[in-house]
């Protein structure tokens, strides 16, 4: 996503607060970022982290609403 928006890792880095090279370890082992971190880049990068119940009944109706611009306003 960051190369779709066209930001360096410099750039990305620099909107998070943090050094490029946390950047580049993060693009080289996903697994290093925590939870928090994660949040923050989805939020710098504009994309939206949906979560949705694999375990609801079947036949159960869709739970899924649009809520793009309705859900909680504030900082991570």
């Amino acid at each position: 996503m960051r190369k779709v928006r066209q930001l360096s890792q410099t750039d990305l880095a620099r909107k998070l607060g943090v050094s490029q090279s946390r950047i580049a370890a993060i693009e080289r082992n996903p697994a290093a970022v925590s939870a928090g971190q994660l949040l923050d880049l989805l939020k710098v990068l504009g994309v939206d982290l949906v979560l949705r119940d694999t375990q609801a009944p079947v036949g159960a109706p869709s739970q899924v609403s649009n809520t793009s611009n309705t859900g909680p306003k504030g900082e991570w």
